[in-house]
């Protein structure tokens, strides 16, 4: 139980620090905010209809930015996972208080 804590503090500390890294990145984009940096850059809509090829710098920052929120998706999963095995193992304990190793 003591282990999932100290991993999950850690998720919640690197969730923290990733998203407010994320919200400091400025792709060029009108639409991002400091409420849509958890949002994929293809998920803003394009307000002109016809294509237009982009920067190649601008794509380059894209994918970065992209790539950072899926690993803060990763983690918010994996904060989801720990947060579930430690409220098993607390439940565990108050049901049954002697002690026993996590399987």
């Amino acid at each position: 139980m003591f282990i999932i804590s100290f991993f999950l503090i850690l998720l919640i500390l690197c969730f923290k620090l990733l998203a407010s890294n994320i919200k400091r990145i400025r792709t060029g984009d009108p639409n991002e905010s400091d409420q849509t940096y958890w949002m994929f850059s293809y998920d803003f809509k394009s307000p002109n209809k016809d294509w237009e090829p982009e920067n190649k710098e601008l794509l380059k920052r894209k994918r970065t930015r992209n790539f950072l929120v899926f690993i803060l998706y990763l983690i918010a999963f994996g904060i989801f996972l720990l947060l579930n095995s430690f409220t098993a193992h607390l439940l565990d304990f108050i049901v049954s208080p002697q002690f026993s190793y996590p399987v």
